[in-house]
Parts: C-alpha cells; sequence; structure tokens
C-alpha cells in the first residue's frame, strides 16, 4: 500500500488560499476549488506511470509523484477566474460536531455487562484468505500449530478471538476499493466470522489515509472520512450484527486536548464500535496517566452510547522501524491494562462508562523479520522460537484475565448496589402506599363502629396498621440481609479458593501474593458484616412477627363481639 507522508497532509492541511498557475490545473473535479478531493485524486494514484491522457500528472513529467502534490499546493485554495458550468451539487457530507451526531436509536443492549478480554494476536495462519503472506507462511503455521499454547489457553478459560481485518475491506491494498474487494472480504468474513455475530470486528485502514486523519482542515478530513465510510458501509451490510469500527480510532490526537484537529464526529457517530490503542514507545516511563486519559476522552466522544474495546500490545519501538522490542510485564499492566480497565467517564446523568473489552495484539511476522538468521533456521528451530513468544503470550493473557476478573467483580457489585438503592426505594414506597390504604380502611369501620366503641377501635387499628409496616420493613431488610450474606459467603469462599492458588503460584510478598491476600481479607471483612447485618435483621424480624401476631389475636378478640364491623375486619386482615 502507497504511504502518503503525514508532513505533505499537514502542508495541504495548513494553507488556506494560493493562487498559481502550472503546466495543468490542480483542480481535477472542476469544481473551482483546489482543496482535499483533488489532493486524494492525487495520492490515491501515486506511482503510476503516465501514458496519454493523465490529469493527475500535473507537472507531465510522465509520472505522478510528490512533485505533482507539491504543484497541487502552490494551487491550493479557490480557482481565480473560475466559472461554473452548472450547478455543483455537494460530494462531502458536511460535518456536524454537535452531541446529537450520535444516532438516537443506537443498539445499547451491551451497557451494564462485564468487560471482557479479547485474543486479537495476527497468527500467520489468518494470511490463508487474504491476499498478502503467501501459501508459505501460512501453511507452514498450520503444519507447525504457531500460537497452539494461547489457544489452548484461550479455549479453556473462554476468551473469545478479535477479528481484525487488514487493509479494511480494500484486499489488494491499492487504495481502490472495487467490487473484487468486497467479494473477497466476504470471503474472509463467510469464513473467520458468523452471519449472526455480534461481538467486536476491528477494521485496520492505516496507510497513506491514517496521517490525514491528523489534519486541521474539514475539507480533508470529510474526504477521508469518506473513504473510511465506504468501508464501514460494507462491514455494516454483510455483518449487520457486529460492533465494527477502525483500530486505533480515535487516534491519541483525537483526545489530545493540546492537539486540534478537524472534527472527526461524522465517523464516529457511523462506527457501532471504537478501538482506541493504547500501545507505547516509552519503555521504563509511566504512562498509564496519559493512556488512561486518552481511552475516558475517546469514550467521551462517543457519549458513552457506543462500546469501546482498547488495543493493547506488549511491543514496541524505538526507531521509525517495526516494533521489534518487548515490554516489561509489569510496565505492560500498568501503563496499558490498568490504565484501560480503570478509566471511566461519568455522563451529564451521573452514569458511569467503562470500556467493553480489551484485547491483546502482537504479531508473529516479527519473529521473522528480527530474528538473525531466521533463514538458515529448521522449521524446528523456528517453532522453538514461536513457542517462546507464544508462552509469553499466555503469560500476558493469564495476568490480564486476572485484572478483567477483578473489574468484572466490581462491576457486578456496582450492579447489586444500584439494584439494592432501587429496591429499597420501592419498599418504602410500597409501604408508604399500603399504611396509606390500611388507615383509610381503620377509618371507614370507625365511622361504622358505635360510639361508645370508637376510641377502642381506633386504638387497636393504628396499633395492628404499625406493627404490618414494621413487619413489611424488617422482612423486607431481613431479605435483602440474607441475599447479600449468601453472596458475600460465596465471593468469600472464590477469594480463599483463589488465594490458595496464589499461594502455590506466587511466592509470599510477590504482587500477585498480595493481591490474593487483599482480596481475601476484603471479602472476609465483606462475609463478617453481612454476617452480622443478618443475624440483626433477623431479630427484628421475628420481633415484629411477634408484635404483628399478637396485635392480629388482640383485634379478633376485640371483634368478637363486633358482628357490625366483621366486614372491616376482613378487608384489615386480608393482606396478611
Amino acid at each position: 500500500m502507497t504511504t502518503l507522508p503525514t508532513t505533505l497532509a499537514m502542508i495541504a492541511a495548513s494553507i488556506t488560499v494560493t493562487t498559481a498557475f502550472s503546466v495543468q490545473n490542480a483542480d481535477l473535479n472542476n469544481d473551482g476549488i483546489v482543496d482535499g478531493i483533488d489532493l486524494v485524486s492525487v495520492t490515491s494514484n501515486l506511482g503510476q506511470a503516465c501514458d496519454g491522457d493523465c490529469p493527475a500528472d500535473l507537472n507531465n513529467d510522465g509520472i505522478i509523484n510528490t512533485s505533482d502534490i507539491m504543484e497541487l499546493m502552490q494551487q491550493w485554495g479557490e480557482v481565480e477566474g473560475f466559472v461554473a458550468e452548472q450547478a455543483q451539487s455537494a460530494t462531502i457530507t458536511p460535518t456536524d460536531s454537535s452531541d446529537s451526531s450520535i444516532e438516537d436509536k443506537r443498539d445499547l443492549s451491551w451497557q451494564g455487562q462485564d468487560p471482557v478480554l479479547l485474543d486479537a494476536i495476527y497468527y500467520d495462519q489468518y494470511t490463508e484468505f487474504f491476499s498478502h503472506g503467501g501459501f508459505n507462511r501460512w501453511n507452514t503455521a498450520k503444519e507447525y500449530n504457531q500460537g497452539e499454547h494461547v489457544q489452548s489457553w484461550a479455549a479453556e478459560n473462554n476468551i473469545a478471538v478479535q477479528p481484525m481485518v487488514y487493509g479494511s475491506v480494500d484486499w489488494d491494498h491499492d487504495n481502490n476499493l472495487t467490487e473484487e474487494d468486497k467479494t473477497n472480504f466476504a470471503i474472509w468474513l463467510d469464513e473467520y466470522v458468523p452471519a449472526d455475530y455480534e461481538g467486536p470486528l476491528c477494521l485496520d485502514l492505516e496507510g497513506q489515509w491514517w496521517g490525514m486523519l491528523d489534519t486541521t482542515n474539514q475539507a480533508v478530513m470529510d474526504t477521508v472520512i469518506n473513504v473510511y465510510l465506504e468501508h464501514l458501509e460494507v462491514a455494516k451490510s454483510l455483518r449487520p450484527n457486529a460492533k465494527i469500527g477502525f483500530w486505533g480510532f480515535p487516534k491519541k490526537t483525537h483526545t489530545n486536548p493540546n492537539i486540534q484537529t478537524a472534527s472527526v464526529d461524522r465517523l464516529l457517530s457511523a462506527c457501532t464500535a471504537i478501538f482506541p490503542d493504547v500501545y507505547e514507545w516509552n519503555p521504563g516511563g509511566n504512562d498509564s496517566a496519559r493512556l488512561q486519559l486518552h481511552v475516558e476522552r475517546a469514550m467521551e466522544m462517543v457519549h458513552g452510547q457506543t462500546p469501546v474495546y482498547a488495543q493493547t500490545s506488549p511491543r514496541y519501538k524505538t526507531s521509525s522501524t517495526s516494533p521489534r522490542y518487548l515490554h516489561d510485564q509489569a510496565e505492560f499492566m500498568r501503563d496499558q491494562v490498568h490504565s484501560s480497565l480503570n478509566a471511566v467517564w461519568t455522563d451529564a446523568y451521573g452514569k458511569e462508562h467503562r470500556i467493553q473489552g480489551i484485547a491483546l495484539w502482537d504479531a508473529y511476522t516479527y519473529v521473522s523479520q528480527f530474528t538473525e538468521g531466521w533463514s538458515g533456521m529448521t522449521l524446528d528451530e523456528r517453532k522453538a522460537l514461536w513457542n517462546d513468544l507464544d508462552l509469553m503470550h499466555v503469560d500476558f493473557l493469564t495476568e490480564m484475565k486476572t485484572l478483567v476478573d477483578v473489574a468484572s467483580a466490581a462491576a457486578s457489585a456496582r450492579r447489586s448496589s444500584a439494584q439494592q438503592n432501587s429496591d429499597e426505594a420501592a419498599a418504602v414506597e410500597a409501604a408508604a402506599v399500603e399504611a396509606a390504604a390500611q388507615v383509610a380502611a381503620a377509618q371507614a369501620a370507625a365511622e361504622a363502629a358505635a360510639a361508645e366503641r370508637q376510641r377502642q377501635k381506633s386504638r387497636l387499628v393504628k396499633q395492628l396498621n404499625s406493627t404490618k409496616v414494621r413487619f413489611a420493613q424488617s422482612s423486607n431488610s431481613y431479605r435483602k440481609s440474607a441475599a447479600s450474606y449468601s453472596k458475600n459467603r460465596k465471593s468469600w469462599s472464590q477469594a480463599k479458593r483463589a488465594f490458595s492458588k496464589a499461594k502455590r503460584k506466587y511466592s509470599k510478598g510477590s504482587k500477585g501474593y498480595k493481591r490474593a491476600l487483599a482480596q481475601y481479607k476484603k471479602s472476609r471483612k465483606n462475609v463478617q458484616r453481612a454476617s452480622r447485618s443478618f443475624r440483626k435483621n433477623r431479630t427484628s424480624y421475628r420481633a415484629a412477627r411477634v408484635a404483628m401476631n399478637n396485635a392480629k389475636s388482640t383485634w379478633k378478640q376485640a371483634n368478637a363481639t363486633w358482628s357490625q364491623t366483621a366486614q372491616q375486619e376482613q378487608t384489615l386482615l386480608a393482606s396478611n
């Protein structure tokens, strides 16, 4: 895929009005303005030799190259003396940067679910249906079971694969989306992604377009967004239930308040998922706060209405080459995993939003790229190196799963707390309604009673109502405390088992040991507190029940001689 240098894109974005004449007019679409649309026409054909009519060869040197881009820069802006032959229709959809840009009828059924861990590792087997890689790459990987340890571990731990489409729908990576590309993309989907798939589907469209997403020029940005939207709509039409977006989008430049790019809201509103990356090239440094803020601002950009899947990688690079180095596991967990799981954005209604999932990405192609003497190695020697990376991935994923499980437990606790608050409010309201109804019934009975019995009857009715209210309240508290005690006992049992495993797996004083011990102590404290609350509420419940039964007995005895009030008695006691 041809890559447009970012510097040239920034030049295009920064120029406002320039009038110049060259051998050939740079207004390629004849709309009177040399702008981002014309720039894309040139960059989409970079490297093409021209024989005959070739409008994008602005300097007429026989090839479309960076010289033509520079020539276009000289002509950027309105074309002097331009007269339109007929009314032109807009080719770029206006950008809407308001909050209403997020679709009102978006599927929100994913909200409230626990975060998930995803395997996004790029195994060479996956290149079988891609246009790149070749037979030897995918077939050898299949024959020698590349990634077998992670895949076995993932199956045992119910860890799903995050489908990644490299080059997105542009199957041959030539920057020209054809029907053949769409057909090949559909074939790949049918092979790897079920038709009713509802999980994340990540399109990786970088190349020449990636750098242009940093532009400050809205016309250029809208042109690039149109390209991304074309890919996105193809994918959504084939897998309408999937949560689809682009790797690394929104970019760190979009979430950095110190960098002002043109608006990308139109693309954000079209994505049904976003996949911001938390990669970092700063080994030894603490980037957790910066990356957590990146994820939080990404959630804010979609107003909490689109699921967020954070993309992590153990790789980093120290130059313009590919990422050949691997982060220390502790630094990776702190900077990329903890920061993503800790990210929280609170909306205007006080609702908290967190990531929907977190994926680990790496590629086995780096093993061959950065291993000296690879070409002379036997396949068994290569397999041994693959296994080293594979086992490292298992270690990383295992610790990631531990952190995701902790985050899931916290999410469950938040849901339980919210439900408890809701139940308590409903119980108070129900008790108030019930009490009001009983008072009304007592008043009706009092009006029908004989005058000489009025004071005694009123006292008994009020006593009965009071005991019923207390009983209803204590019964509700008793049930809730019983449920809380049962839940905390279960959590404590799980924590004890986890601690037992940790004692066998980790040395005393290690992070894993301390983390399991802390969780064990916390669970034990919670179950003790729940036990005390349970016993207290049980005693209150029993006392309230005795009081209510005594009140009922007194009421019945008093009514033995009140035949004229039998109807009112049945009404009062029917609900008990």
